[in-house]
């Protein structure tokens, strides 16, 4: 056993810091939960609620233009949104996107949902003064926030109903929901 010990702590160690970790980087709801309402902007200037869109599976996905995990699974959302939006659902008019840059520079922000393709009307911008700041804004404190991207998919009702769900996940749920 004593030859063991040198080994163990460590062990401890190393598991408690990614143990740790998995709980600080979670978001502050789960499914089940109501998603809390928010005011928005949108890039045009033209104020939107989050519970404007009830009635709709909304999917509120947390990203930034400096997020390389982001930007790389634009391609992977904007075919889904295409897919999936204006499509008829047991108990939901639509499918709609709501993004929120946590961002430094809005107009950075707006070349990437331009160069990205982001073709969904709902996006807001939380501006940040410096980057180690940008998930000490409103939104992102409200939701947890600590890591991007970050997703939650929410029900007709406003209850979120997955966090971070995958593409294919969200695929197969929004497929097992359509009208044929």
């Amino acid at each position: 056993m004593k030859k063991y010990m040198g080994y163990i702590i460590p062990l401890l160690l190393v598991g408690g810091y990614f143990l740790g970790r998995y709980f600080y980087f979670l978001p502050n709801y789960s499914s089940g939960e109501i998603a809390p309402n928010f005011v928005g902007t949108k890039p045009n200037g033209e104020t939107f609620e989050l519970n404007d869109l009830q009635g709709n599976y909304v999917l509120l996905e947390f990203w930034g233009s400096w997020c390389g995990d982001c930007r790389k699974s634009h391609p992977s959302l904007v075919e889904l949104y295409h897919e999936y939006h204006n499509k008829k659902y047991k108990g939901a008019k639509n499918f709609e996107i709501v993004g929120v840059g946590l961002e430094t520079n809005e107009d950075r922000w707006k070349r990437a949902i331009q160069k990205d393709g982001l073709v969904w009307e709902y996006h807001t911008v939380q501006l940040s003064s410096r980057s180690s700041e940008m998930f000490d804004q409103p939104l992102a404190i409200d939701y947890g926030i600590r890591w991007a991207p970050s997703s939650f998919l929410i029900d007709p009702k406003g209850n979120i109903i997955k966090v971070n769900p995958s593409h294919s996940a969200l695929k197969k749920f929004l497929s097992e929901n359509l009208i044929q």
